[in-house]
């Protein structure tokens, strides 16, 4: 039954955001008293928090998967793309805003696990790149990792382009392209559009 709770309300989070989705909503969708809830987690903090400890346990196992299938840097780039591709079409644009404004343990988890990213992943494939002759290598790759983490978390920010037409995978797209193309060299840029094409197509 914990399971099947965290299951669901993972779900309605993706899709309503943390704030609106109550308890209630969470055992009326499960065909389930809220006491039976209760019985596995005390508070609807502490389900938010297992679901964000979930997915950064499937995350990490993402980031693996990728390092072993994948040792071009740049089509592994692309691919990681393709596999969150339905996670950011389902996600509701405010969900990680509302974590960091209103779970403030689940928010600190996710992003301790963002600096783990930054040191782990994304500096030592921007070093792999600058080797093999992808990347620029003139550019501090701790700071690269950085922006590029910041990327991807400011887009879920409601005030930072609160006009903002595009879907959700569509503006990491536009955002993972203009970061790209301030890095790549032109061997790399030339290996770049090629997979671009392929995922856009």
């Amino acid at each position: 039954m914990k399971s099947r709770i965290l299951h669901k309300g993972a779900e309605l989070f993706f899709r309503y955001g943390v704030k609106t989705v109550t308890m209630d909503s969470i055992a009326t969708d499960l065909g389930i008293s809220k006491k039976t809830i209760y019985q596995h987690f005390p508070d609807k903090d502490s389900i938010v928090y297992e679901v964000v400890k979930s997915f950064i346990e499937q995350d990490l196992k993402k980031w693996e998967e990728l390092d072993k299938l994948y040792p071009n840097v740049i089509e592994k780039i692309f691919k990681s793309f393709e596999m969150t591709k339905d996670l950011f079409t389902q996600m509701n644009p405010r969900l990680l805003y509302e974590i960091q404004k209103y779970f403030p343990n689940a928010y600190e988890l996710f992003s301790d696990h963002g600096e783990k990213c930054i040191h782990e992943n994304l500096i030592a494939d921007f070093k792999k790149g600058a080797q093999i002759g992808y990347f620029r290598n003139d550019i501090d790759f701790e700071l690269l990792a950085r922006l590029r983490m910041a990327e991807v978390n400011l887009v879920f920010n409601p005030d930072f382009y609160p006009n903002n037409k595009l879907p959700l995978f569509e503006t990491q797209l536009v955002l993972l392209d203009i970061f790209m193309r301030g890095i790549l060299t032109e061997n790399g840029l030339k290996l770049y559009t090629s997979y671009q094409n392929k995922l856009t197509q």
